[in-house]
């Protein structure tokens, strides 16, 4: 049974596909999606040793040994291009995921889909995507406890633009379910607006964005 965080992550994985979970820890999500029949063959990787051991006891007692290959590297250094077609980078800041999306410049192909979903900076990660030829193709929110996280549906086009700062602080969050994330990204800036005019500027372009339903 995954949280709900995991749930909104696995329900942007396409049926069918073969799943790279980077960052597994338990491999709690390449379990269920194998389960659930979502997912042919899965890689569950992870840098640590730990997470590491931790997934190869979770896909040994769920009997998918055969289906769930545990892995032990940094980022998608431990994939090869042609073995999977849907990408989870899961837990992780964004601008660390922009990174490891930029070590595999490989990803820059139309064929596979991204599924990230940063715990920090996630207009770091938008605009990443943005200027290097992906297209946010949907976001989610979802609320697990306290805590509010976005989740990023993403692909390959090629069509890079430089979006702006509201852009890529609001993504294609959606309205009204994502005002409780949006206030999260405003209590952060009301933190750093002191002396700066460009966040008060922001903070205002958010909430007239929220006023409008969502329309830029």
């Amino acid at each position: 049974m995954l949280d709900a965080r995991l749930a909104q992550v696995a329900a942007f994985v396409r049926k069918g596909s073969r799943l790279a979970d980077i960052g597994t820890d338990h491999a709690f999500l390449p379990v269920e999606l194998v389960r659930q029949g979502v997912c042919t063959y899965a890689i569950a990787s992870d840098v640590k040793k730990g997470p590491v051991a931790a997934a190869t006891r979770t896909v040994e007692e769920a009997g998918v040994t055969d289906i769930i290959n545990i892995r032990l590297g940094s980022g998608l250094e431990t994939v090869k291009p042609d073995e999977v077609d849907d990408i989870v980078i899961a837990g992780m800041g964004g601008e660390t995921i922009a990174m490891i999306l930029n070590d595999a410049p490989w990803v820059k192909d139309e064929r596979y889909r991204l599924v990230l979903q940063p715990m920090t900076r996630a207009e770091k990660l938008r605009r990443y995507l943005w200027e290097n030829g992906f297209e946010i193709l949907n976001e989610a929110v979802v609320q697990d406890s306290r805590h509010w996280y976005v989740v990023i549906h993403a692909a390959f086009t090629g069509n890079d633009f430089v979006p702006d700062e509201l852009l890529c602080h609001v993504g294609r969050i959606p309205l009204p379910e994502g005002t409780g994330y949006l206030q999260t990204v405003k209590n952060r800036l009301y933190k750093q607006r002191k002396g700066d005019p460009g966040v008060e500027t922001l903070l205002r372009r958010i909430e007239e964005y929220e006023q409008n339903g969502g329309l830029l």
